[in-house]
């Protein structure tokens, strides 16, 4: 049986500091952590993942997770913006287990297939990706 866990959602402070042209670094606060990225919205998107990890990675362990701080102090020329988590979805969305599908397809498509030994697994798992946009 799957461990159920409580669902976590939060923002937390990440102070980000662009220090070349290519390169943003991202520091999160409560975690005492750092990351980057090569452009501000992908430092905020690892900021997200890192902080996901640590979360999980906690949860797992059985310890706390730190409250979010407010009044951040921060150095003059960097941006301090909150990054929101979800460790509910987070989970679902690092869960790569694999489940059993029967599907209905026209039949001249699995003829095509076969002849051309398309994995039909593979082929479901990025097309859905596709539409689901993940």
């Amino acid at each position: 049986m799957q461990k159920q866990y409580k669902n976590f959602r939060a923002a937390y402070p990440v102070i980000i500091n662009r220090d070349k042209p290519d390169l943003y670094l991202a520091h999160i606060v409560d975690f005492d952590s750092d990351t980057s990225g090569a452009t501000l919205s992908e430092a905020i998107e690892m900021a997200r993942d890192a902080l996901s990890e640590e979360g999980v990675a906690r949860q797992d362990a059985g310890l706390s997770i730190p409250e979010p701080s407010f009044d951040i102090k921060h150095p003059e020329h960097t941006i301090v913006t909150y990054v929101d988590i979800d460790l509910a979805k987070y989970r679902k969305l690092s869960d790569n287990r694999t489940v059993k599908k029967t599907i209905t397809i026209p039949s001249y498509l699995n003829e095509l297939g076969r002849e051309q030994a398309i994995n039909f697994s593979e082929t479901m798992t990025t097309a859905l990706k596709e539409k689901l946009g993940v």
